[in-house]
């Protein structure tokens, strides 16, 4: 919002009745939808009934803030979009399947079996050419309990978003062939349609999605680590858990809260010994890295917007640090700097969150805990030394 009133006169179509409670505004055309800012008349406060009515009705997200020539007030319309619910679902299946397929390979069974189509030059495709349905259901438990913990972890953040009436898609599920990926997935995202404008609606919206994706991996974690087995090896292990997929084995480490419930229902295993967690465990304890990556303090990422939330534009400092520790991270497992790639990529070069509108808000104490419980969350989840072959 300007300061100068003359610079806020209307530019667009004002709704009649705008003049009820504005002294100036204009309305504005933008990249999906249209935005109208505005100061209440003087008499005026984001309170008053007149003003309550307004936002009420209003088909989009709003925010307030106290400038000095008054209240400033900015509402979003989004433009109105047919959502392309046959591509959700065709994704969702799509994820559902590999993630089954790759559950069964981490059981040991074999669901699809390929014959090579020879392209040139030495080049081929591997081609399924039948389908086991018993192994199948040997791999629903895994796909089922990953599914359900990305599920969960964007339904927290559309919910939130739609209670702001901030318009979101429906979650985006990313299948990838199992035997290249391990887990079938590339994960799950939804896209933002209008902007976030407060940091009360920022941290809502960014809070929500680990919030629901740590407490949904807790019981899927608790019951495989039930059903997980201590094994003996002929070699010190090289870490603390084993998972097998197909005739390859993988070594995880553990984050604080692994470890802990690690201790609390199975115990450490000996010298010598190593715990080959089941494939559901393996499920919850993707759900809490995929939690921990989330909630790195970076850019556009969950713990991005918690962290600006909190902090305003001091959110910087940290944003910066954290993105030069992934890199000697690294050299523990080269994921990291894959990840630090991506989030430069998709933040466009950019690693500190973007400004928004209301920037000088103040969170109340109930969300300034909520961002130091995902903090501690984060914490709980991290583990620096992912896998190991």
């Amino acid at each position: 919002m300007t300061q100068n009133s003359s610079n806020l006169q209307p530019s667009g179509q004002v709704p009649a009745d705008f003049a009820q409670v504005f002294a100036v505004c204009r309305v504005e055309p933008v990249r999906r939808g249209r935005v109208v800012s505005g100061i209440l008349l003087p008499h005026l406060e984001p309170g008053s009934p007149p003003v309550r009515e307004l936002f009420a009705r209003w088909e989009g997200s709003h925010a307030v803030r106290k400038g000095a020539f008054g209240y400033e007030v900015l509402l979003f319309e989004p433009e109105r979009r047919r959502e392309r619910w046959w591509l959700h679902l065709l994704l969702f299946a799509a994820t559902l399947f590999s993630t089954i397929v790759a559950g069964a390979l981490l059981a040991g069974r074999y669901p699809l079996e390929f014959t090579a189509l020879y392209l040139f030059d030495g080049w081929w495709l591997p081609v399924p050419i039948s389908l086991d349905p018993g192994a199948l259901v040997v791999g629903l438990p895994f796909g089922l309990a990953l599914i359900g913990i990305l599920a969960l972890h964007e339904a927290g953040h559309y919910f939130a978003a739609r209670r702001y009436r901030i318009t979101v898609t429906p979650p985006y599920f990313i299948p990838f062939p199992p035997y290249i990926s391990v887990i079938g997935t590339l994960g799950a995202f939804i896209r933002l349609r209008s902007p976030v404008l407060s940091r009360r609606h920022l941290l809502d919206v960014g809070v929500a999605g680990p919030l629901m994706s740590f407490f949904a991996s807790l019981p899927v974690l608790w019951w495989g680590l039930l059903h997980s087995r201590v094994l003996s090896t002929a070699f010190d292990p090289p870490s603390l858990y084993l998972v097998r997929f197909a005739s390859e084995r993988f070594w995880l480490g553990g984050s604080p809260i692994v470890v802990a419930m690690t201790r609390l229902l199975v115990g450490m295993p000996p010298a010598g010994h190593t715990i080959e967690l089941h494939p559901v465990a393996f499920a919850g304890w993707l759900g809490l890295f995929v939690t921990a990556l989330n909630l790195l303090p970076i850019s556009q990422l969950d713990g991005g917007h918690i962290l600006y939330a909190l902090l305003g534009r001091r959110q910087r400092v940290l944003a910066w640090a954290f993105f030069l520790t992934l890199i000697p991270l690294g050299f523990l497992w080269p994921g990291w700097w894959v990840w630090a790639a991506l989030v430069f990529l998709v933040g466009r070069g950019r690693i500190q969150h973007p400004p928004l509108f209301d920037a000088a808000e103040t969170l109340n104490r109930e969300r300034i805990y909520m961002g130091l419980a995902a903090a501690a969350i984060f914490v709980l989840c991290f583990v620096p030394m992912p896998f190991r072959i």
